[in-house]
């Protein structure tokens, strides 16, 4: 089938909508055409405090006055919410901070789940997630427009990025939230984060490869297969991709990876706190001193990055607060208490720094470079990948050496290649990809995709309890009709067409789609099944006619699902739109 045609945009809007922190970049289709990499971002995060902006992003943070309305964005929510604190005024705002996880791993969610701000009080998710793009929407326009540049909506292409480990429910969560925003569906596009860096990083003119030697290597040629390890503040997406002769990219195996971002060390940070102060003690402190608590993460996610490879000793900042709180509760000094419960030198108080001994603060990286250097391992013994010529990492929380330092180490013999401002990676690519959709020429599939359909019953395969009568004939409900299987490759326009009877005349035809884990599922109902979606065909006046039957034609080779239903008779073609969050 041929690729269907594209009309450019005039612009094109990346959003990058992290777990901590978020962004926007953009170019100009005359700009494209001449440079490809010449991409514009926001060079404008500033916080109060004077603490430097992360990668040109702002933190994915939420303030909203007492009656729900919008308050402030990123650094200037925290900050808002921290003075507000100062003056025990904040208690009946709605402060939200990373709430992307809600999404991740969810075959089945819904447009009511709720999530809980920093009180505990709870609002509709997709509400929040709305709030937050019309947030970066309307500051980009407000940001072109200072500029002097002239830009009208109907000429922008809004893209959205995602992981790529996430499932149809929660794009369709994204797409729904940002037309919420005021972004028109038509003029939304969704890429897959990883995907995003790989566009750009192929074509960067020239990649620095981080060694000693400090080499540098052209465009990647084509047969050169590569991981993407993308790095984000929740989530670790891997994809391998394979440069083609055309010097577009196909997706070697599936995409995966899991939930051990940034947000898994700070996890790790606060257990380190409970081991020194005492679990009990820290609950209470977390409970009472919420906006010291949120200060002291702010501090870490910071201190973090700054971390390095020959680093004796790490001096990390404690909110005053909290050495009081210890105090009034042990009856003891922080220093005194910490020396009486560890008994050893490798963490101190100096004032109100907490100076750690570098091997503990280093231990808080292993359980999350742990899984990811063992996940990479495993990809590497794949029989589908034949090789991994390099391993390109991006994501913000690659900006951390030792996190690079750890996969050079466990891959020694593997060209290790990170590209300037990693951190940025995703929001350029998915520019890129926005101009160009076609970089991508196929992904492959995460699960064995089909629908639910009424077959004649064959006890050689069917369950007895499926078993119905239909006119005097024995048939089986609730069958998988399978259209594609896990694992495997689909390009951006394949679709695969299957041919439906209309059984009931008088009743509007329901397409309801699985997803499973089994590459041959047989019953729609077993264990290794997840209902996902469903399409309803609406019936024609009256009822439908005799022998009516409707052509479905699915196509899952985008980064989202289509579909197309035609009348074979009458080849009237419905609109139809898969509704995931309706399970």
């Amino acid at each position: 089938m041929a690729a269907a045609q594209y009309d450019p945009p005039l612009v094109v809007a990346a959003i990058d909508f992290g777990t901590t922190f978020s962004g926007y970049a953009f170019s100009f289709r005359h700009d494209y055409d001449l440079d490809a990499l010449k991409i514009q971002t926001n060079q404008a995060w500033h916080c109060s405090s004077g603490q430097s902006m992360v990668s040109m992003k702002t933190p994915t943070t939420v303030l909203l006055n007492p009656d729900k309305t919008f308050n402030a964005f990123g650094f200037e929510a925290e900050d808002k919410y921290f003075e507000l604190a100062e003056e025990d005024k904040h208690k009946d705002y709605y402060f939200f901070r990373r709430f992307k996880m809600l999404l991740y791993n969810k075959l089945t969610v819904n447009r009511e789940v709720t999530i809980e701000e920093a009180l505990g009080k709870s609002m509709k998710a997709i509400d929040i997630f709305s709030i937050s793009i019309k947030y970066l929407k309307d500051h980009f326009l407000s940001m072109v427009e200072t500029r002097g540049m002239t830009v009208y909506e109907k000429d922008i292409l809004w893209v959205l990025t995602v992981p790529a480990i996430w499932e149809e429910p929660a794009k369709q969560f994204m797409r729904e939230a940002a037309a919420m925003a005021g972004i028109k569906l038509e003029k939304l596009k969704i890429v897959l984060e990883p995907e995003a860096a790989s566009v750009l990083c192929k074509m960067l003119p020239l990649v620095r490869q981080e060694t000693d030697q400090k080499q540098t290597l052209g465009p990647f040629e084509p047969g050169t297969i590569y991981l993407v390890l993308d790095i984000g503040g929740g989530t670790v997406d891997i994809t391998v991709h394979e440069v083609t002769n055309k010097g577009t990219l196909r997706e070697v195996i599936r995409a995966s990876g899991g939930a051990w971002g940034g947000t898994r060390v700070d996890a790790a940070y606060d257990k380190l706190l409970d081991s020194i102060f005492g679990e009990t003690l820290m609950e209470e402190f977390r409970r009472e001193e919420r906006i010291e608590d949120l200060e002291m993460q702010r501090n870490f996610e910071l201190k973090k990055r700054e971390i390095k490879i020959d680093s004796n000793i790490i001096k990390i900042l404690l909110p005053a607060a909290l050495l009081e709180f210890v105090q009034d509760k042990t009856k003891m000094n922080a220093s005194e208490f910490i020396k009486s419960v560890r008994g050893d030198d490798s963490i101190n108080i100096k004032r109100n720094h907490m100076i750690v001994q570098s091997h503990v603060i280093k231990g808080l990286f292993d359980e999350s470079l742990n899984n990811i250097i063992e996940h990479i391992k495993e990809i590497s013994v794949n029989p589908k990948v034949k090789r991994i010529d390099k391993i390109l990492i991006v994501g913000g929380f690659s900006e951390c050496v030792l996190v690079t330092a750890a996969v050079k180490n466990a891959f020694p013999e593997i060209q290790v290649v990170i590209p300037p401002e990693p951190g940025l990676a995703v929001l350029k690519g998915a520019v890129i990809f926005g101009h160009n959709p076609q970089e991508i020429t196929s992904r492959v599939l995460h699960y064995t995709y089909g629908v639910a359909v009424t077959e004649i019953f064959d006890p050689k395969i069917h369950p007895e309890e499926k078993k119905e009568t239909i006119n005097n004939v024995y048939y089986c409900k609730d069958v998988f009709d399978k259209f594609f299987s896990t694992g495997e490759e689909v390009g951006n326009d394949e679709k695969i067409s299957r041919t439906y009877n209309i059984v009931d005349r008088d009743r509007s035809m329901e397409i309801t789609l699985y997803a499973s884990s089994d590459p041959n599922p047989v019953i729609v109902t077993d264990e290794c099944c997840t209902r996902i979606g469903s399409v309803l065909i609406k019936k024609p006046l009256g009822k439908w006619r005799p022998k009516a039957a409707m052509l479905v034609e699915l196509g899952l080779g985008g980064s989202e699902f289509s579909v197309t239903v035609t009348e074979t008779a009458t080849q009237r073609q419905q609109e139809a739109t898969f509704d995931f969050l309706s399970t």
